[in-house]
């Protein structure tokens, strides 16, 4: 892991101090992998919020959810630029925001590392620092370089990630989610990959499915960490290679969110883990 990304990691451990006088930009970021990127290329003095699905910096203002943005806290803050996803919305309270005279940057997103190196081109470019840029996406080239040598050497095991919710249907991801890029980028076999976005699955297709690794994820992700409660919810997992091993593993939903980030990155580091462990 290079410099760059470590300092990333770093910040998003600490906290970030207000916006310094004579500071130009007022930049509000939407989006976990937004807000990690533009620490990454040190846009951290400029930032002066986040929304709540940003779990740092810390000690900014949250301007709400990422999907349910309010014009009104926003504006409050004076920001320059609002920054966020395609995810983030709804479309009237953007265009209010820019007849406010706020520039609001929607980044098209995909799964994909080609997207992902496009989002910090594009915020380098806003921030003022194109050689940033170009030092993250050669840090983030020998990240995915040494991704693949690993995933390589793995036996390609069956993973299935399943999105749960309480009180709603489990669901499978497709081919062309993020879930499945990352699992991809570990070396691991998508059995749905046919599918497109998330799919509800009954128990019957899950056992049929027969995965050797299980990953799930949603809003209450941290509850998943013990195999025992994925089993609990979704008992038919038992009748699989996985569910028999425990081979069942939780991923912070944040890594799911605005396309591949540096947080996915991270987490498909540690599933190639898992699958050379076989568990």
């Amino acid at each position: 892991m290079g410099p760059r990304l470590a300092l990333a990691l770093t910040l998003l451990g600490c906290s970030v101090m207000a916006l310094p006088a004579g500071a130009q930009e007022r930049i509000v970021s939407i989006g976990p992998a937004t807000t990690e990127l533009i620490l990454a290329l040190g846009g951290q003095s400029s930032l002066i919020a986040t929304d709540v699905s940003s779990p740092e910096p810390k000690g900014l203002p949250r301007v709400g959810y990422h999907r349910a943005l309010a014009a009104e806290g926003i504006l409050s803050l004076a920001p320059t630029r609002l920054i966020g996803s395609d995810e983030m919305g709804p479309a009237p309270v953007l265009d209010q925001l820019r007849r406010a005279g706020v520039e609001v940057k929607v980044l098209e997103t995909a799964p994909t590392l080609a997207n992902l190196n496009a989002r910090i081109e594009t915020l380098a470019r806003l921030l003022g620092d194109p050689a940033a840029g170009t030092r993250l996406q050669a840090e983030i080239q020998a990240q995915s370089d040494a991704l693949a040598a690993q995933a390589s050497g793995n036996q390609p095991l069956k993973v299935a990630f399943l999105l749960l919710h309480k009180g709603q249907p489990t669901s499978i991801a497709g081919g062309n989610t993020t879930a499945s890029a990352l699992l991809t980028l570990a070396g691991g076999v998508n059995p749905v990959a046919q599918l497109r976005d998330y799919k509800p699955v009954s128990a019957e297709s899950l056992i049929e499915l027969q995965p050797d690794l299980v990953l799930v994820s949603g809003r209450d992700w941290q509850l998943y960490q013990d195999p025992a409660s994925v089993l609990a919810q979704v008992p038919a997992l038992a009748a699989t290679p996985a569910g028999r091993r425990g081979a069942i593993h939780a991923i912070d939903g944040q890594a799911l969110q605005g396309g591949l980030s540096l947080r996915s990155l991270q987490q498909a580091a540690q599933i190639a883990q898992w699958i050379k462990q076989g568990s």
